[in-house]
């Protein structure tokens, strides 16, 4: 229905603050995987080695942020919200 707010994790409605994480953690999800997808083409079309250097600039460009150390932080976030052991 209009201006209800999208399902919460337990069948109820998503607060405002939950709808504002869930968004923030999509963002996240979407930057990471371009950054990532990105890092992986240029690998393989370009013939350019990857580094960490690579994808946190990636990173950056994917997130619009200018500290690319910061970003490349929000993908080890994210890394390891999945399983995925950290980068540093």
């Amino acid at each position: 229905m209009p201006g209800q707010s999208p399902i919460g994790t337990e069948g109820g409605m998503a607060s405002p603050a939950q709808t504002v994480d869930l968004i923030l953690r999509l963002h996240r999800l979407e930057g990471s995987t371009q950054a990532a997808l990105a890092t992986l083409r240029r690998s393989l079309i370009e013939n350019v080695p990857p580094t960490r250097s690579g994808l946190a600039h990636e990173a950056a460009i994917a997130f619009d942020i200018h500290d690319d150390q910061h970003a490349l932080a929000i993908i080890d976030d994210v890394a390891q919200s999945v399983g995925i052991s950290g980068l540093t």
